[in-house]
């Protein structure tokens, strides 16, 4: 499905390459996309930004944009700030994906007034969102492959802040895995949180999540059949 161009909107060079067996038909049928923007992702600066959902605003019925929030003041402490120094720079790196996020919305113009920028805090209320939640940490229990990316994943993390050499401690290595589980359900069921018929999650490279819950597997957690997976990378 493509959608008609407001006038307002410039739509920029992007490759899109659809991850998953199903990605490549919920894409067509353009119900809705979703990008996850996280403080220490700098790929998408406010221009790509621009581009991206100027990129989905025409291929999208519905665009939503989730920065995370979650845990960042507990990182903080868990890297050995005090709690006060701990809130203010969780709070200043907010702030900066913010203004990314709102940067780039002014620049697309009239047509972002169909893009939803919220934080992931937001959602930790909802019961969608508990119940997909709540599966995710269910699996996890039980299914020793998505743990080990996840454990993966939280070791990188980690890995980039405290610099080689330094193993992490049991609260930074348990801090990083929560903070990596609060994203986890806008990879397994973003329709049942956001009431939506079908989703894309769009992002500029394939995570170790994607790349194991989009991927073949013949057991183990799964994402719903209404949810894919897009790479969406700015040519610029």
């Amino acid at each position: 499905m493509s959608h008609t161009e407001p006038q307002s909107l410039t739509v920029h060079a992007v490759d899109a390459t659809p991850f998953g067996s199903l990605s490549d038909s919920l894409i067509a049928r353009g119900d809705h996309a979703l990008f996850g923007v996280s403080t220490g992702n700098s790929y998408f600066s406010r221009r790509r930004l621009t581009e991206a959902l100027s990129w989905a605003l025409v291929r999208f019925e519905a665009v939503d944009v989730v920065h995370a929030d979650l845990y960042l003041d507990a990182m903080c402490e868990a890297l050995g700030y005090g709690p006060e120094d701990a809130r203010r720079s969780a709070a200043k790196q907010v702030r900066g994906v913010r203004r990314r996020i709102q940067g780039a919305l002014e620049d697309i113009g009239g047509a972002a007034t169909r893009v939803r920028a919220r934080p992931l805090s937001a959602f930790v209320e909802q019961p969608a969102y508990q119940d997909v939640l709540g599966r995710a940490r269910a699996a996890l229990g039980t299914d020793t492959e998505l743990r080990a990316v996840r454990d993966e994943m939280a070791h990188r993390f980690l890995s980039a802040r405290l610099g080689p050499g330094v193993p992490p401690t049991g609260d930074q290595v348990r801090t990083a895995q929560a903070y990596i589980d609060a994203e986890l359900p806008f990879f397994l069921d973003t329709p049942a949180i956001l009431g939506v018929a079908s989703s894309v999650h769009c992002y500029h490279s394939v995570l170790a999540l994607g790349r194991l819950l989009f991927g073949d597997r013949a057991t183990g957690l799964r994402p719903a059949d209404t949810q894919g997976y897009a790479v969406v990378a700015c040519q610029n």
